[in-house]
């Protein structure tokens, strides 16, 4: 897949497959699955727990080891799926309305385009995610079920996320703690009844997977 789409990561002592999906709470869990495999927090930017390379925490085999290898099949696979405008506001927030102060460099998927990361309206940023299939997408706004790649994932609800990390612990054996959360954006972004409409349409197989 294009544009820094990143495949499933694994933690071999927990038997774990994390299959993140950006803006769907990815940083906080990989912390949290990082410090329950290791004994320890990462050391560094908690940004840095997507890299996997010397700086970073994740490990990321390829996608048809995850699929098709032995290995993997009886490991506990999760995700976290999240309402597709809520997630939709979430990507806009931190992209196009200048109200996060993360992002302090461009996904390559905007330098090849030509898109400039600065405040743009919402109907201008609707027509990039409906002009631009999933296999072309910069994966900030890339469907969620574009993600999954196998059928037996334990999928926990952003919306009920402590709840779902209690009852994922359990099922891991290991002692439950609160998520920390990173990332936040501040939501001032109000949607019409239109524009709820379009995003229902991009993402209408996201809506009906998961139940939203």
């Amino acid at each position: 897949m294009k544009y820094n789409r990143q495949t499933p990561c694994i933690y071999t002592n927990l038997n774990v497959a994390f299959h993140g999906i950006p803006k769907n709470a990815s940083t906080s869990v990989k912390n949290a699955l990082y410090e329950y495999e290791h004994g320890h927090e990462f050391n560094g930017n908690k940004q840095w727990i997507h890299k996997g390379n010397s700086k970073g925490g994740s490990i990321y085999p390829e996608l048809t080891q995850i699929q098709f290898a032995a290995t993997f099949i009886d490991w506990i696979h999760i995700t976290v799926a999240r309402d597709p405008i809520e997630r939709f506001k979430s990507f806009y927030n931190d992209l196009f309305a200048g109200t996060t102060s993360i992002r302090n460099n461009t996904p390559p998927f905007y330098i090849d385009n030509n898109i400039k990361l600065r405040p743009m309206p919402i109907d201008a940023v609707l027509d990039m995610i409906e002009e631009y299939a999933d296999e072309e997408a910069d994966e900030h706004f890339a469907s969620q079920c574009s993600f999954i790649c196998m059928d037996n994932i334990h999928v926990l609800k952003l919306e009920d996320i402590e709840n779902g990390w209690k009852n994922l612990t359990t099922l891991i054996n290991v002692d439950y703690k609160p998520l920390s959360v990173y990332n936040k954006s501040i939501d001032t972004t109000e949607l019409s009844d239109r524009q709820i409409e379009r995003i229902y349409k991009r993402y209408q197989n996201d809506f009906e997977k998961f139940g939203y």
